[in-house]
């Protein structure tokens, strides 16, 4: 995977966001009996698959020898840009994308059991089928379609997300959010916790004792 360069990527991140599209809307659309169009951009695709996928690819492919890791890694890999993901559009936007309060394990309604499992699955199908018939495409497709492809695909996704984003981005929310002010609560709330953390004190203590060390030597240097 390592020959192929960011215009093979860019096509391929492509792919899969349309590729979780189609598959997030036929399922809604089954649940719920009529057409639906997932996502928040007006556009067949959902970017997070994107990443996600192209995060399975990379992440999972040294792990491919033993699937028991695969699983674990695509797990907590894909949670983790879920949850995130979920933080910082709700920061952005104001409002929930996704909503697992049906499931009886979840954290704030932005990840959940359920769908870690189910990202762990997917770990396994992308790490097994889809890596072999990504390469395969990568390696058949006309490298003018695919540069051609990926270009306009990204141009098209970029300008729908500034247009969507334009007209319904929370923009007081995103201030207050990164905020100097509300930063620094946060990592005073970090040195809160990390004191409490035995090994963590030990280290920052010695730190603080080699840096003062080093401080009164330079002093005595001074005086003489």
């Amino acid at each position: 995977m390592e020959h192929f360069g960011i215009e093979y990527w860019l096509f391929t991140f492509c792919i899969y966001c349309m590729a979780g599209w189609v598959q997030e809307s036929t399922i809604e659309s089954l649940y719920h009996r009529r057409p639906i169009n997932r996502g928040f951009l007006r556009g067949p695709y959902i970017p997070i698959y994107g990443v996600g996928g192209l995060l399975l690819l990379f992440i999972c492919h040294p792990f491919r020898d033993n699937g028991f890791q695969v699983f674990f890694v695509a797990l907590i890999a894909c949670t983790a840009l879920e949850y995130f993901t979920g933080w910082l559009m709700e920061t952005m936007f104001g409002k929930q994308f996704w909503d697992y309060s049906m499931f009886r394990i979840t954290y704030k309604n932005r990840i959940s059991l359920v769908s870690s499992l189910f990202w762990g699955v997917m770990g396994l199908f992308v790490t097994y089928v889809v890596s072999d018939i990504t390469l395969y495409m990568l390696n058949n497709l006309p490298y003018r379609l695919i540069c051609i492809a990926g270009t306009v695909i990204s141009l098209v996704m970029a300008i729908d997300f500034l247009g969507t984003a334009r007209k319904q981005i929370d923009v007081d929310k995103l201030r207050s959010t990164f905020s100097i002010s509300n930063i620094s609560t946060h990592i005073m709330r970090f040195d809160v916790i990390a004191s409490r953390i035995p090994g963590f004190k030990a280290r920052t203590g010695e730190k603080k004792e080699e840096d003062s060390a080093e401080y009164n030597g330079d002093d005595e240097n001074d005086d003489r």
